[in-house]
């Protein structure tokens, strides 16, 4: 249903393009940030972009940071656009990002996380098996993990 692709030229304005729902937009910062946060941690090669797309339309973005040292894979942001939401894209990317973590082996916790008050995202994570890990009180989120193992 859904693929992860590089953010390169062709769809870099597709993806920052991109807008939640209003009543949503506190929950998410803005894709352009993501990116340029990319490049700022673009020498520890450890944080990925990627425009979430279905038969080659960007619907979403997914930003990706991984810890190999901790064993760990999180999707550190996540959105889907207002004009592809509730249509199952948000649990197809998180089903495609840990498909992605168990492929290559190196992981055994999945994190997902979701400002509070981000209902729609703590059901949708509770729903796939994630479980409450923490809470962050600087960044007002609920930690969630998923065992892979």
């Amino acid at each position: 249903m859904v693929n992860f692709a590089e953010i390169v030229e062709n769809n870099f304005y597709d993806v920052i393009d991109l807008e939640v729902k209003e009543a949503q937009s506190r929950f998410v910062a803005p894709n352009v940030r993501s990116i340029a946060e990319c490049y700022l941690y673009r020498k520890n090669n450890d944080v990925f972009p990627y425009a979430i797309q279905d038969a080659g339309k960007v619907v979403g973005f997914i930003l990706i940071d991984l810890d190999e040292e901790a064993r760990e894979f999180m999707i550190w942001r996540m959105m889907i656009d207002r004009k592809y939401q509730n249509y199952g894209y948000g649990r197809a990317a998180i089903m495609k990002a840990m498909e992605m973590a168990k492929s290559e082996n190196k992981y055994d916790t999945f994190i997902a996380d979701y400002v509070k008050g981000n209902e729609v995202m703590g059901e949708l994570l509770r729903s796939m098996g994630f479980t409450h890990h923490s809470f962050d009180e600087e960044n007002n989120e609920y930690v969630m993990h998923y065992k892979l193992n």
